[in-house]
Formats: C-alpha cells, sequence, structure tokens
C-alpha cells in the first residue's frame, strides 16, 4: 500500500467547519501559517491592523504561488490561531465577531 499524503489535526474549527472562504494574495517576501489572523493587506495581523479573515494555508516567505485561501466567517478555536505581534487571539474577538468571525476556547 503507497502513502499517499498526511494529515496532522490542528483544531482549528470550533464548529462543523461551515467557514465561509475567499482566496487573497499574499505579498512577496511574506510567510503566512494556517491560523494566522490576517488583516486587510493580506499579512498576519499587528496591532494597528484591521482584520480580514484567518489563514487556512501555509505560504512560505519564499514560496512562488502566493495565493492563500481565507476563511471570512465562522467558528475557530482561539487556541490555534496566531497573529503577526504581542497581543493574543482573544484580544482580537470584538473586531472579528464585527466580520462573523466567532472565537471559542475550549475547555482545557
Amino acid at each position: 500500500m503507497t502513502t499517499i499524503g498526511t494529515m496532522t489535526p490542528d483544531n482549528l474549527f470550533a464548529d462543523n467547519g461551515a467557514e465561509r472562504s475567499v482566496t487573497r494574495l499574499i505579498p512577496a517576501g511574506t510567510a503566512v501559517k494556517r491560523g494566522d489572523i490576517l488583516s486587510m493587506s493580506n499579512v498576519p495581523i499587528a496591532a494597528s491592523g484591521q482584520p480580514f479573515g484567518i489563514a487556512l494555508d501555509n505560504i512560505g516567505a519564499n514560496d512562488t504561488i502566493r495565493v492563500c485561501t481565507v476563511a471570512i466567517q465562522g467558528g475557530f478555536n482561539a487556541n490555534a490561531l496566531f497573529t503577526g505581534d504581542t497581543k493574543a487571539p482573544m484580544e482580537w474577538f470584538d473586531e472579528l465577531r464585527d466580520i462573523g468571525i466567532i472565537l471559542r476556547q475550549p475547555a482545557p
């Protein structure tokens, strides 16, 4: 039997995965990982940014293909999210809720 691929569960989704998504072009030289909160400029969010969505793909800084699937609505596990600054994902709760993304913190 041949192994075609592997998958590591990341618990990113906090609901049934019925998120809405779009594709976005990531700027050259920018690395994005699955679970990053992205800003309107398609980079991991910084303290002064406005959130756009949650990255669903990994994009390396030197990758030639720069298209990323980005969730713009849905429920997500706050413990599986990342930001580009020192703010914790839950500190973006209100801004993300305003655009249709709900953060949940699962029981420890």
